[in-house]
């Protein structure tokens, strides 16, 4: 169960919104009731690990993937060689586009793969939060900007030399959930849940739907209904 503020959905109309109101809407519903629309349409709940800590425990994130690959590079090959090794993904930051969540992947790399200043690059270019499977740095100036983040742990490590981008907009796997550019990325203190982006705005309507019912149950259970009876009434508990 869990409390949102969306209205309730309209019966099944078929949708079509704009990419800056489908994610408005999102953040008003919280991850567990997506999770039970994917459940009830029949659909994968791609739930990433739960070993992915929000910055902001506060703060619901929702945006569209932009997805990007990272991997260590060893040996390493210093500051100067470094430079143009993480030109390109410096240079990615150009392609964030507002209502973006910056989906990024670096397995077996132990520096920071993300940091204020970077943070301040993305929020600039409307990205509305990061899923960081890897290391984060520079907690304090994130805090500032108020930009969630999802990370896996920390390192006050440099990339420079250390790290590159290897791909962006590609497939990209985190446990055992792949996120494909363009799905909708939905997290909050509960955790981070992927939506297909096909299949989102069917999703999301299904989501309002299930907050106003949620409604009415929570106030049958206030009134000392039981929760059998809540189920029986609404269909949701």
């Amino acid at each position: 169960m869990c409390v949102g503020d969306a209205a309730e959905g309209g019966g099944g109309q078929t949708m079509s919104v704009a990419t800056s109101e489908l994610c408005e809407r999102y953040r008003r519903i919280c991850v567990s009731v997506v999770c039970d629309a994917l459940y009830e349409l029949g659909l994968p709940e791609r739930v990433l690990p739960s070993a992915l800590k929000p910055l902001m425990p506060d703060v619901r994130m929702a945006g569209v993937a932009y997805t990007l690959q990272g991997r260590a590079i060893r040996p390493g090959v210093g500051w100067d060689r470094g430079l143009e090794r993480i030109r390109s993904y410096l240079e990615m930051f150009e392609e964030l586009t507002p209502d973006s969540v910056l989906v990024s992947c670096n397995p077996d790399s132990e520096v920071g793969h993300f940091g204020e200043l970077t943070g301040n690059s993305a929020q600039q270019h409307g990205c509305v939060g990061v899923v960081l499977d890897g290391n984060l740095r520079d907690l304090d100036g994130l805090l500032d900007i108020g930009l969630q983040v999802f990370y896996r742990d920390l390192s006050p490590l440099n990339a420079i030399g250390r790290w590159e981008m290897a791909a962006s907009q590609v497939p990209v796997t985190i446990g055992d959930v792949t996120v494909e550019p363009g799905d909708v990325i939905v997290g909050d203190r509960d955790g981070v849940l992927v939506v297909p982006g096909s299949e989102s705005e069917r999703v999301l309507e299904q989501a309002e739907s299930i907050v106003g019912s949620e409604a009415r149950v929570r106030a049958d259970m206030r009134a000392g209904v039981t929760p059998w009876e809540g189920l029986e009434r609404h269909g949701h508990i």
